[in-house]
This record gives C-alpha cells, sequence and structure tokens, in this order.
C-alpha cells in the first residue's frame, strides 16, 4: 500500500456505503487504512480475496471473476468508484474461485478488518450497515439467478438496459446506457456469449429501438424497452 500518504475522512465519505457516517466514525475507521494503486490488468486478488481487508474503489474499474478447474471465466461484477467490494473475506477467510482484477488503472481505499470490528463494538449501529451491505449483495445474486435460470438472452438484455439507463433531460423518454467495460465482458456478467450479445443489440438497432455508438447504448423510447422487459 502507499504508506506516503493517509486517507481522510472526505476520501471514506465520497464511497457510498459510508457516505452518511458520522466525521467521528469515518476518522476511526481510517485506522490502519491505506491507499493502493492498481495498474490496468492486475490481479488484486485469488480465491475470495485477502483475509482482514476491505477495499472502496476510489477510481478505475475493477473486475470480479470466476475461475473454473477448466479454466472458463465468468465476470460476476463491475465494481465502479464509489462502490466497495471483498467483504465477505473480510469478516471470514474462503477458498472461494473469485478473482479481482483492475480493467484501468485504480486507485483503492483498503480498510482494516480490526478496525472496523472495534468500531462495530463501539457504535453498534453499524452493524446494521453492514448488514444491509450483505443483503444488497444476496439480493443481487438472487437476481442474477433468475436472469440465468428464468430469462432469455433477449430478455436479459432488456433488463440490462432498463437498469442503467440514464434518461436524456431534453427527453425523459430517450435514454443512454455506458456500458462499463468492453461488450464481453457486460456479456459475461449476463452469462451470455460477447457473439449473443453483439446479435440481441445489433435486433434492437435493426428494430430501431436503439442506436449503438462503441460502448453507448441510445435508446430511442423508454417506454419501448419497458415492455420488452415485461414479455
Amino acid at each position: 500500500m502507499d504508506n506516503d500518504l493517509k486517507p481522510q475522512t472526505e476520501d471514506l465519505a465520497a464511497v457510498g456505503f459510508f457516505s452518511n457516517l458520522p466525521r467521528e466514525q469515518l476518522a476511526f475507521l481510517l485506522q490502519g487504512s491505506g491507499f493502493l494503486n492498481l495498474t490496468r490488468g492486475a490481479i488484486l486478488y485469488t480465491n475470495g480475496g485477502e483475509s482482514g481487508k476491505m477495499y472502496c474503489l476510489l477510481s478505475g474499474r475493477i473486475k470480479i471473476g470466476l475461475t473454473a478447474s477448466s479454466g472458463n471465466e465468468r465476470t460476476i461484477d463491475i465494481v465502479l468508484p464509489g462502490q466497495t467490494f471483498g467483504e465477505s473475506a473480510f469478516f471470514r477467510k474462503s477458498d472461494a474461485p473469485v478473482y479481482a482484477q483492475a480493467m484501468a488503472p485504480s486507485r483503492l481505499l483498503v480498510l482494516d478488518s480490526e478496525t472496523v470490528c472495534n468500531a462495530i463494538k463501539q457504535w453498534p449501529d453499524l452493524s446494521l450497515s453492514f448488514l444491509e451491505l450483505a443483503h444488497a449483495r444476496i439480493q443481487s445474486l438472487l437476481q442474477g439467478m433468475y436472469a440465468c435460470c428464468l430469462r432469455n438472452a433477449e430478455q436479459r438484455i432488456n433488463d440490462y438496459l432498463m437498469e442503467h439507463a440514464e434518461p436524456l433531460k431534453a427527453d425523459e423518454m430517450q435514454a443512454v446506457v455506458n456500458l462499463p467495460a468492453n461488450k464481453s465482458v457486460v456479456a459475461s456478467t449476463l452469462n451470455l456469449s460477447p457473439e449473443t450479445f453483439s446479435r440481441q443489440l445489433h435486433k434492437l438497432e435493426h428494430e430501431g429501438v436503439v442506436r449503438v455508438d462503441r460502448r453507448s447504448v441510445h435508446i430511442y423510447d423508454l417506454r419501448d424497452i419497458r415492455k420488452r422487459c415485461l414479455q
């Protein structure tokens, strides 16, 4: 870790999970913390993470993936700035086939587990925040299982576009989806092949529903996508 600079409360407050905590608690949590810089392609951890550490992404992008013994891989999450990850190994080490890799030059704030546990003892309400975080993780996994088991490729892509659509101010029925990674990585998060993902996007484009511009998908009418999600 970068020991030359010490994280400040403003750095931790910029992370969504910690944004509403009082300054006193933020300062306490930063004891034993530090910055970590990763180059693009660098592997942060394998086999489920490093016990005793929780990661807060300040800038860049981190890919969380699974690797099978056969060598096959699947991306299960793309961490964006302001998000946290690694909490499962934070409290208990497990040898899960999960890895974290930087998709771009990334800067992280790393928290120490002993400090966080001491903070929970001092402010018991903090435990509720971590339970809420765990609940959000479980819900995300359940939604992923639902999509993979019960939704076909076209439905998964429509759901993804609807979930990540950012309405335009000029016309709220139009929106844009900025893909957080290249199409092959996004396809992997949906448990689709890159070819299937591209084919379905081209189909939507041919039908006049969207316009694809590299990593941006422009939606002409959110009502159309919403109807497709209900099919």
